[in-house]
């Protein structure tokens, strides 16, 4: 078999079990299950119970999406007092969020599904490289 075969199936090999995980076992959909319930506890500590946030469902995405009256201090803070949006942003995990009411939000994440094929690929390459540096063919001999 050719090289590059080995290599191409090796790669569709990598990228379906990122799919598998990130889809069919659910991964996906339980870290922005995490992710909203860490929002939400941000907006509750907050104490802005009218403000809803969820995250991007379709396509899974880490963007939190806020809905709800809130003025433009409550939303942005000032100097040393973090508005929710900072708050929202500090969260590990949340790359973007929008407001309902706004054409424009902050950031634009690439889906989850694609952020993970991408993490895939390197790693799947990573590890090629690594196993070629190490494991070359040695010349059998006596020399």
């Amino acid at each position: 078999m050719p090289a590059y075969a080995k290599l191409l199936i090796g790669v569709v090999a990598a990228l379906l079990a990122g799919w598998i995980a990130h889809g069919p076992l659910g991964q996906g959909r339980a870290f922005a299950d995490r992710l909203e319930a860490q929002a939400k506890a941000v907006v509750a500590e907050a104490e802005m119970a009218e403000v809803a946030v969820d995250v991007t469902r379709a396509p899974l995405a880490r963007r939190a999406r806020l809905s709800g009256p809130a003025d433009e201090f409550q939303r942005e803070g000032q100097g040393q007092f973090p508005g929710l949006n900072d708050r929202l942003l500090s969260i590990p995990g949340i790359a973007a969020l929008a407001w309902a009411d706004e054409a424009a939000g902050r950031g634009w994440p690439l889906p989850l599904l694609l952020e993970t094929e991408i993490i895939v690929l390197i790693a799947f390459l990573a590890g090629l490289g690594m196993a070629r540096l190490w494991y070359r063919r040695r010349h059998e001999g006596y020399l």
